[in-house]
């Protein structure tokens, strides 16, 4: 018995405290300047949030005690909510590239011949990753103990408030660590893993708000929101709860739910918690049967010999037909190739926003929702089908010159007589080509509902005619601009990783900034001159080309002055068509330019 006990603990030391893994990413990764940057921007984030939030509660010099505290909780739901982004952010990038690092630089098959076992290949990875996340939300709880000082801010909520954030990291981690193992194409496993986290969430926290989705039991806050079923789902949904936004139903209003429902709905946050590492432990484990399977690639399977017995290829027989090439095929090959290699992400993108679009229009059809409501719920679908395209235009941009220099192919394209104006026009006019699909079917579902608005002779419509082809042609030139913006860092950057990270990053950080800027100065401003001014950044020149109304404090005033409206909000739209374009054109410029000098830079180190 004490031999068995023995090997347990001894397997279970190599495991974890001993992996190799661990020890060699821990002890070298974290004397990284990088690392020690991103430590520093992470506290300052959480600190500047504190701050900020911290000066705007207590202005008042005559402030009482009971102000104070109620200052401080609001300064706590702002860090907590910074804290629970940031690691959904964070976590992804530093798990996800624990493999596909290894595999692009072609150290992951040397890996495999080591003695390690596949458990101390996942479990390294993982936890090697996870140390900095989970360190990361350790350096920021003296920030969060700060907010305790005046009171109103519970030793609970801060421990609910981490364990929230750190259940996230861990579920994020081990279903990156998952798809890393089990993808094939392991150099878009970040694009992906970020384009599904954020639909999960971003759908998930709207359905939440949807009053259809709310549990009768329980009570309703001060804005008459109620607690939804889908609350132990989502940790966003569950940390208003933790912070008091929303109420729990009485646990004894929930008895005709099983023991399980009736925890899950009672204690919304405990329940995120258990599913979400009990799912890390199971995706964990799972990505142990993967390991060397990755190794056997084009070896015959069961799937492979029941496919051959059935379809048996003539060799040598012309089974792809003749194809036009376009005048530039630089531009035919990047439109092309990422159609094929980004076909059922496009497709996926295109009947997800048409199914919401057929949807919304039965409900309106039955008049079962008012005009203004139709706009609002297209504004908001609008938004995510947009978001999406400035992500897959960013992530693909960013990989267009990274994938051809990891494929050795970069130095074959640049002995031909073909000019750098010429390769990076192609790129560019190609990106464009790519994404065009998934501007078009925005800009077709706006003018169907424009046009059902005219022949049924609302008035006014949920959506005005001109709309779709102002958005349309704006979407087009913030796509442009998203391209240049990922063949800038692609032309800078080393690997793939790399350029998906810091292009995607600097595109979260950009529009987040602008549309921040946007919605604060489109409401100061209101009326015509927030119809001129909402075009200029990309989000909320949906939401209020959209939905127009939203400037005006009352239907009445919005019948009365919607046609100064509409032309205000053509004169914003193009004037902001030609101002991105020419910012789009001066990027693209000053890229061809430093091109040469960039590849020279790249190929000496």
């Amino acid at each position: 018995m004490r031999a068995t006990l023995s090997a347990v603990c001894l397997w279970l030391w190599h495991l974890l405290p001993a992996n190799p893994i661990l020890t060699r990413v821990v002890l070298g990764a974290s004397r990284r300047v990088r690392h020690l940057w991103l430590r520093f921007a992470y506290l300052a984030i959480l600190l500047l949030v504190v701050l900020i939030s911290l000066i705007n509660s207590m202005t008042d010099q005559g402030a009482s005690l009971s102000d104070l505290a109620m200052g401080a909780s609001q300064t706590f739901k702002w860090a907590s909510t910074t804290q629970l982004a940031l690691m959904c952010f964070l976590a992804p990038v530093f798990t996800a590239s624990a493999i596909t690092q290894e595999r692009d630089a072609q150290t992951f098959n040397i890996l495999l011949s080591t003695p390690l076992t596949s458990a101390q290949i996942v479990f390294g990875s993982l936890m090697s990753r996870l140390y900095f996340v989970l360190m990361l939300l350790v350096a920021g709880l003296p920030i969060f103990l700060m907010t305790m000082v005046y009171g109103g801010v519970t030793a609970p909520q801060i421990w609910q408030s981490f364990a929230l954030s750190g259940a996230t990291a861990v579920l994020t981690g081990a279903l990156a660590i998952f798809v890393a193992m089990t993808s094939v194409g392991t150099k878009r496993t970040i694009f992906s893993f970020y384009v599904a986290i954020g639909l999960y969430l971003l759908c998930v926290y709207l359905l939440g708000l949807w009053d259809r989705t709310w549990i009768e039991s329980s009570a309703a806050n001060i804005r008459g929101q109620k607690m939804s079923w889908l609350t132990p789902l989502h940790p966003f949904l569950a940390l208003d709860v933790a912070l008091n936004r929303v109420h729990t139903p009485p646990e004894a209003r929930l008895m005709e739910h099983t023991g399980l429902v009736r925890f899950a709905l009672a204690y919304p946050a405990a329940a995120y918690v258990t599913w979400t590492v009990l799912a890390a432990l199971a995706l964990t484990v799972s990505s142990i049967f993967f390991v060397r399977r990755g190794a056997k690639t084009g070896e015959p399977t069961i799937f492979t010999a029941i496919r051959d017995k059935f379809y048996r290829p003539v060799s040598s027989e012309r089974t792809r037909p003749p194809r036009t090439v376009w005048s530039n095929p630089v531009a035919w090959r990047e439109a092309k190739t990422k159609a094929v290699a980004g076909g059922i992400l496009r497709l996926a993108t295109i009947l997800g926003g048409l199914t919401g679009a057929v949807l919304l229009f039965v409900y309106h059809a039955a008049r079962e929702f008012t005009a203004t409501e139709v706009a609002r719920w297209l504004a908001g679908l609008t938004v995510v089908q947009f978001a999406l395209v400035l992500i897959i235009a960013t992530n693909t941009a960013a990989t267009s010159i990274t994938k051809e220099r990891e494929a050795l192919t970069l130095d074959l394209l640049l002995t031909t007589p073909l000019t750098s104006k010429y390769i990076l026009w192609g790129k560019l006019r190609g990106l464009v080509s790519f994404a065009a699909p998934l501007v078009i079917g925005p800009v077709v579902v706006l003018v169907a509902f424009a046009i059902y608005g005219w022949w049924s002779g609302a008035s006014p419509p949920a959506v005005w005619i001109e709309t779709g082809i102002e958005l349309g042609a704006l979407m087009v030139i913030y796509t442009a601009l998203a391209c240049v913006l990922g063949l800038r860092v692609s032309l800078t950057s080393k690997t793939n990783v790399s350029a998906v990270m810091y292009g995607l990053g600097l595109l979260i950080v950009l529009c987040g900034i602008a549309t921040s800027f946007g919605l604060w100065f489109v409401d100061s401003a209101r009326q015509e001159f927030g119809a001129f001014v909402a075009p200029f950044t990309p989000f909320t020149a949906i939401l209020y080309l959209i939905d127009p109304s939203a400037l005006f404090d009352s239907s009445q005033a919005y019948a009365q002055r919607a046609g100064a409206a509409r032309l205000a909000a053509f004169i914003g739209c193009a004037a902001a068509a030609v101002l991105f374009a020419f910012i789009a054109w001066q990027r693209y410029s000053s890229l061809v330019r430093e091109f040469d000098m960039t590849m020279r830079k790249q190929s000496s180190m």
